[in-house]
């Protein structure tokens, strides 16, 4: 749907919020939370010497019940989730997803 938009971001250092301003201007709409939900991912396996951390951040959009997906790294490995700058630390754009959903928002028996 994006992806010729998304992939002029991908590869490219940023924090969180501009992310989120960036995937906002391509889509044309807002997100729900800037800031996303972060979840860890384990992609070391097997090569831990690599020295990064990799993480999945979703936005929700707006008035929708599309969501999209980030795969962003950072080399400024901690051991703690907690322990991560996620308001201000930079982390590179790996890649962007949009899944869109075909369910209305509210109940089909509501419309």
């Amino acid at each position: 749907m994006h992806e010729e938009k998304f992939y002029l971001i991908e590869n490219k250092k940023m924090t969180l919020t501009e992310l989120a301003e960036e995937i906002e201007a391509i889509i044309g709409g807002e997100l729900e939370d800037v800031k996303g939900s972060i979840n860890r991912v384990v992609v070391k396996k097997p090569a831990p010497e690599r020295g990064f951390e990799a993480f999945t951040v979703t936005f929700k959009v707006k008035h929708t019940v599309d969501f999209i997906d980030v795969v962003v790294t950072t080399n400024n490995t901690k051991k703690r989730l907690e322990d991560y700058d996620f308001d201000n630390g930079e982390y590179t754009v790996r890649l962007v997803s949009y899944i869109r959903r075909d369910v209305p928002i509210q109940n089909e028996a509501e419309l």
